[in-house]
């Protein structure tokens, strides 16, 4: 091979490597024309929504403190409830709440109008079924998961499931 051919493959070969080069600048700065960068505050709510998203869905509550904490959050929610006449149906209390569980029996809860819950009243009485029902029992949550629901509320389901 002849030097002055070496040189003239190395001055080509450095020409389009240089042209790739401005070919790729070229293009970045295309790219950034045609797909500007949006400014990070350009829409605040999307912000609140990532937090709101990313938020812990829950909260682990132990020991005393937590038994605190958690009777203070119920009492909360009790006290935000609208005030006004509250109505004791036990039949809308069952199908809204209680029958997801005692129409089937789900987590040996014991099946409404059945053999279980006589026995069960016949162990405990009305009052002891009452009672656990608002502490809670097992797998079911007190008030049944639902601490908006008063006293006689409760009361009025537990009767209307009894035989």
């Amino acid at each position: 091979m002849d030097p002055q051919e070496d040189r003239a493959f190395l001055r080509q070969f450095s020409a389009v490597i240089v042209g790739f080069m401005l070919l790729t600048v070229a293009l970045i700065f295309l790219a950034r024309y045609m797909q500007p960068e949006r400014a990070a505050d350009a829409n605040p709510s999307q912000a609140i929504l990532a937090e709101q998203r990313i938020a812990p869905v829950g909260a682990v509550r132990s020991g005393e403190d937590g038994a605190a904490e958690l009777a203070a959050a119920q009492a909360a929610v009790v006290e935000s409830a609208p005030a006004g006449d509250v109505v004791v149906d036990g039949s809308a209390v069952y199908n809204g709440l209680c029958s997801a569980c005692h129409a089937a029996g789900v987590a040996g809860a014991p099946i409404a109008g059945s053999e279980q819950m006589a026995a069960r009243l016949q162990e405990k009485g009305i009052e002891g079924l009452v009672a656990n029902a608002i502490g809670g029992l097992n797998a079911m949550p007190a008030r049944g998961g639902n601490p908006m629901l008063t006293d006689e509320q409760i009361r009025a389901a537990v009767e209307f499931m009894l035989p």
